[in-house]
This record gives C-alpha cells, sequence and structure tokens, in this order.
C-alpha cells in the first residue's frame, strides 16, 4: 500500500487539490468534524469544571478564549 493510494478514482481539479493538500474533500471534512466534535467536549468539560467550582471565572474566561481562537 502506498502513501498516495487515496488518489485512485481522482481526476482534474480533484487530483490537483488532493495532491497539493494531502486529503481529499472528504478527508478534510473528516477532519474538520472530528474536531468540532474535541472543540464541544472540551467546552462541555470547561463548562462542568466551572460550574462544579474547581476553576474560576478568571480561569474559564481564559480557557473559553484559548478553545475558541
Amino acid at each position: 500500500m502506498s502513501e498516495w493510494d487515496f488518489l485512485w478514482g481522482l481526476d482534474g481539479q480533484e487530483l490537483v487539490d488532493a495532491m497539493s493538500s494531502g486529503g481529499t474533500q472528504e478527508d478534510w471534512k473528516f477532519v474538520e468534524e472530528q474536531e468540532r466534535i474535541e472543540r464541544k467536549n472540551k467546552w462541555e468539560e470547561l463548562k462542568r469544571l466551572r460550574d462544579d467550582g474547581k476553576i474560576s471565572n478568571n480561569e474559564f474566561k481564559s480557557r473559553k478564549e484559548q478553545l475558541f481562537k
């Protein structure tokens, strides 16, 4: 198996885009969805920490800013 196998069946601009970016449009949609899910989970955990009094409001705000940069 080659690292370029993901290019099979692609042609034209789709092939050029995949070769230059290292992934197909479907690959990048999957990556974006995984990042969205991870960010949502981190947000839920951050809110729990604040609501449980384990972090201060200032710490909450700081972490929130970092999470949504």
